[in-house]
């Protein structure tokens, strides 16, 4: 079966399926693990190329329906495809040998000629990879997702094919939503589109948790788009759309990558790994070694590392780990480094989790990742675990919950996990969503994380067994944990995007200039939760267009405003606000024991928003008066602004920057002439346990009388 055996896929965080219908076919896992270590132990299993025999019997089982067996799928009970494919690897310990291989894959058992064999192969003729990849989601209902496998339980967190097709990253509801509200092309901020059309069938849509009914597919840009596979797409002559189709949906996951990276699709693109020259290390002799774009070998994991997470979330890195700088691009080719990743900066201190050893699974859930059955427009919607969820908060510690049910599926899932397991009468720590998370639990009286693919166990420390800096009324219920232990965000270089009508040629263009990252500390807004947290703020976001004879329009400036018109296409959103000049509420995942200073909130004017400057108080109380000289004066000088560049609100709380997430604002004037006004304070009062912050407006009472001013002459006089 040729190169077609390399892709076989499963999403499952493990292969443990649904309970049945039938209460009477409910059984252990034993005979199952029996079965697969009969062909592997700690070693995936390899066919050798001396050995005789040429078919494999179809004899596995499903484990949790007995009744099922593999053989029933195709209706093979030995396959030959392992005449040629001698010395692949077993694809997984829970998908033994005796699976066979066209219960993923498709294609002729009977026949052992390529062309045969290979003609009724399941694959995405569109993927462009080839035929080795079953797990695309245009495909994915006859392979994972068939009957048993990954879809048609009755748990519906056994349901990943279902619920993968309306995550966030199945469907980009987010980014979508975002870029064509800031760009005028929609009129709420809430997802109406995803990369293709997804519709919640199940009869659970909790409204309340944000959650959809359903999604139409990305409309078209051009009526030149329109073909037989479109759908019901209309077209809506809206560059936002064309933009998203030709740059974002490389994070999509059922699109290729990037270009120069490798990774697959649908399924494969989590639970498959790759080598970093994109070549096969395998022993499968009909696999190209040498043809770029070939797992690294035919063999699944359950648990996607790190390295698989930052191929899109490319902010949220190790110091040390592969981070694209400046000085890496050479001719618009991207280069990775082992270096230190933020020339200039130093040594950027990493999250205290990340430093510990914990990997990305650790802290996020399976529904955060692949979904928990409902379509959202935003990520904060979609994620269930918060700092509180394992360590509490100032007064009370994180919710728990038993594990009664053998069935459980906590007990379930830590079966693929390494050195400890979960059993009837543990206590797990509960979600946002009360669910139990399957990897923080109470031993011994304390909370413990343990690590899913190391088996490490992390003590977790909890915020009310040290209060005393979570207790300032005036913190208490307005900040989120990261607005004060993240410690840097990264600082977006901002994106250079070029559109062009399809017959300009592609050499006459320009490069597209890639994302570049450094870090910067924290600004702050209040957050789509109710919070404050730090604040994301893109440098730039420039767009060069085309004409029909491909001469450049510049139609957007650095500073978000129109610069030429090209069919009257608007960069602002339907609030007015700039769709070049953003804000954005996030979790940068910096956390450190150590908390950023009063006097970098208090007295800072760019953390509040309002770019970098001296700030001057007018007499009048009602801020009008107040003024801020920018540090950076092109855009007076030039008569453009008056403004910092980098300005994302006036000092009257008026804002500039286009927000796209429900709920997210920035600071208005009274929070600004608040924050501003503790800074009068910090001189003296410099300590996050100094009794006046108990009660602010006692002490502001106090600091007029002249109590206090003999009190401060004193120490001034000291």
């Amino acid at each position: 079966m040729g190169g077609a055996l390399i892709g076989v896929i499963v999403i499952s965080l493990t292969l443990s399926f649904a309970q049945s219908e039938k209460q009477n076919q409910t059984q252990s896992f034993q005979p199952f693990f029996k079965q697969a270590q009969s062909y592997s132990s700690s070693e995936p299993y390899f066919l050798e190329k001396s050995q005789e025999s040429n078919e494999v019997s179809v004899t596995a089982v499903l484990p949790d329906y007995p009744s099922v067996r593999v053989s029933d799928y195709r209706g093979y009970l030995s396959e030959k495809c392992l005449s040629c494919h001698r010395g692949i690897s077993q694809i997984g310990r829970s998908h033994p040998l005796s699976f066979g291989c066209t219960v993923c894959h498709g294609g002729d058992g009977n026949s052992d000629n390529k062309e045969e064999a290979h003609l009724t192969l399941i694959y995405d003729p569109e993927a462009k990879t080839g035929k080795r990849n079953p797990s695309s989601f245009s495909v994915v209902d006859k392979t994972c997702g068939q009957a048993y496998c990954h879809s048609g339980h009755l748990q519906k967190d056994r349901n990943h094919i279902e619920r993968v097709k309306k995550s966030m990253m199945g469907t980009l509801g987010g980014m979508i939503s975002g870029l064509r509200y800031q760009w005028g092309a929609q009129g709420d901020r809430k997802a109406n589109y995803g990369v293709n059309m997804v519709q919640d069938k199940d009869g659970d849509v909790p409204s309340n948790e944000g959650a959809l009914s359903k999604l139409r597919a990305l409309p078209l840009f051009s009526n030149k788009e329109v073909n037989s596979s479109s759908g019901d797409r209309f077209v809506s002559h809206h560059i936002a759309d064309r933009i998203l189709k030709d740059k974002c949906f490389q994070c999509h996951i059922d699109s290729p990558g990037k270009p120069g990276s490798f990774r697959s699709q649908g399924c494969a693109a989590c639970h498959f790994t790759y080598s970093e020259d994109g070549l096969y290390k395998g022993e499968d002799p009909t696999i190209s070694k040498v043809e770029l774009g070939h797992p690294k070998k035919h063999r699944m994991i359950t648990l996607a590392p790190d390295s698989i997470c930052r191929q899109c979330h490319q902010g949220f890195q190790k110091p040390q780990s592969d981070i694209l700088t400046e000085n890496e691009l050479s001719n618009g080719i991207m280069r990775k480094t082992s270096t230190d990743p933020f020339p200039g900066f130093g040594k950027i201190k990493q999250d205290v989790h990340l430093e510990a050893g914990f990997e990305c699974v650790d802290c996020h859930t399976q529904f955060d990742v692949m979904g928990d059955g409902n379509i959202y427009s935003k990520q904060h919607q979609a994620v269930e675990v918060r700092c509180e969820t394992c360590h509490g908060d100032s007064d009370s510690r994180p919710m728990i919950a038993e594990v009664k049910d053998p069935q459980d599926r906590v007990v379930r899932l830590a079966r693929s996990y390494a050195g400890w397991s979960n059993s009837l009468g543990d206590w797990m720590v509960l979600s946002s969503r009360q669910r139990k998370l399957t990897n923080v639990k109470v031993e011994k009286n304390r909370i413990v994380t343990l690590g899913k693919s190391t088996g490490n166990v992390y003590r977790t420390p909890l915020i009310m067994d040290a209060p005393k800096n979570h207790n300032i009324p005036g913190h208490k219920s307005k900040l989120g944990c990261t607005s004060c232990h993240s410690q840097w965000v990264p600082n977006c270089k901002g994106c250079h995007s070029n559109f062009m009508p399809e017959r300009v040629k592609r050499s006459k263009l320009i490069s597209d200039t890639n994302k570049l990252f450094d870090v910067k500390s924290p600004s702050l807004m209040v957050g789509p939760r109710g919070k404050v947290v730090p604040m994301l703020t893109p440098e730039r976001r420039l767009l060069n267009v085309f004409d029909e004879q491909g001469n450049f329009i510049p139609v957007m400036r650095e500073n978000g405003d129109t610069a030429g018109v090209y069919r009257e296409w608007s960069f602002a959103n339907p609030h007015g606000y700039s769709g070049g000049r953003l804000a954005y509420a996030m979790n940068p995942h910096s956390i450190g024991k150590k908390v950023r200073s009063c006097e970098s909130c208090h007295m800072s004017p760019r953390v509040l928003g309002l770019g970098e400057g001296d700030i001057y108080i007018g007499r009048n109380s009602s801020g009008k008066d107040d003024t801020i000289l920018p540090l950076v004066r092109t855009d007076i000088i030039s008569g453009r602004s008056q403004l910092a560049p980098k300005a994302r609100l006036t000092m009257r709380g008026e804002p500039l920057a286009g927000i796209s997430q429900s709920g997210a604002r920035l600071f208005n004037q009274e929070e600004i002439n608040r924050i501003l006004k503790v800074g009068n304070c910090l001189p003296c009062h410099e300590q996050y346990n100094d009794p006046i912050y108990q009660n602010m407006a006692k002490s502001y009472l106090f600091e007029k009388t002249l109590d206090h001013r003999t009190l401060r002459a004193r120490i001034l006089d000291q």
